[in-house]
């Protein structure tokens, strides 16, 4: 028969819980010598105490079947019900997490320096100069025109039909009031801009290898033995402000280059450029 938690059930008390399927118990072979004393106590007729004894165990085999339906029905809705409580509070967790990630994001935003127009063009993978990231331009909570006629140059990021990156070019709706090339930057300011557009850049959802590329040419830049020099860092400026721009220009065509790679025939070629210039202003003073 069915093993049972106990051997008896107090009137009034739930039923014990079988801790075995009653439908998988044989009857037992009640003609066996085992039940010999069992069928004389029923009477003489042993063929009839044989049947009495099958039929009451089938009779209490059939009670234990209808116990064991109800324990299933009864354990799988406690096991549904658990879930549907686990789905509830996964649901309230998540709710909760994505509520406070919520906060936390526009907390940051209130704490993020405004760039103005420019935090829309980085969202659209455009070319940006540094000066927006310098601590002069993070002062400023507006973008202005330039009071010269001199637009900055937009070049954003496309694909093509073969899912490739291809480059648009124009000029900006806005400019800065304040606007400084690249170039002209001090060391310093460019150094401190240069690690806030690399964040920018992350923030904005650029693709991972166009911010590796910015990041390497960057230090490149900044790690370069040209800085000992005389006018040094103010050749490397001028590398960075020319290269930062036309890779953005080649992006997605044969014309495309290795960014983090400083060409030192260019370096060189600026130099020369640089140190004539310099040359000839001093003449002509």
């Amino acid at each position: 028969m069915a093993t049972t938690a106990t051997s008896s059930i107090p009137n009034g008390s739930s039923p014990v819980r079988l801790l075995s399927d009653p439908n998988t118990v044989i009857c037992p072979d009640f003609s066996t010598e085992a039940y010999k004393d069992l069928r004389k106590d029923l009477g003489p007729d042993d063929a009839g105490a044989m049947a009495k004894l099958s039929a009451s165990w089938v009779k209490d085999n059939d009670q234990l079947k209808v116990q064991w339906a109800a324990q299933e029905d009864a354990d799988k809705a406690v096991q549904e019900a658990e879930e549907v409580q686990r789905q509830l509070e996964a649901e309230k967790a998540a709710a909760e997490a994505e509520k406070i990630a919520e906060e936390e994001r526009l907390e940051a935003e209130k704490k993020k320096p405004k760039l103005g127009d420019f935090d829309k063009r980085l969202e659209k993978l455009e070319y940006c100069p540094l000066y927006p990231f310098t601590p002069d331009g993070l002062k400023e909570a507006q973008i202005a025109l330039l009071s010269s006629s001199d637009d900055i140059l937009s070049i954003s990021l496309g694909r093509n039909a073969d899912n490739q990156f291809t480059v648009q070019t124009g000029l900006a709706n806005t400019t800065h009031r304040n606007m400084v090339k690249d170039q002209d930057l001090s060391w310093h300011q460019f150094s401190l801009a240069s690690m806030r557009y690399i964040k920018e850049l992350i923030r904005a959802g650029w693709p991972e290898t166009h911010v590796k590329a910015i990041s390497q040419f960057f230090y490149a830049i900044e790690s370069h033995s040209w800085r000992a020099q005389d006018h040094g860092e103010k050749v490397l400026m001028i590398y960075a402000d020319r290269f930062h721009l036309e890779w953005f220009q080649t992006l997605g065509t044969p014309k495309a280059f290795n960014l983090s790679i400083i060409n030192d025939a260019l370096l060189s070629k600026i130099s020369d450029e640089y140190f004539m210039k310099l040359h000839s202003d001093t003449l002509s003073r």
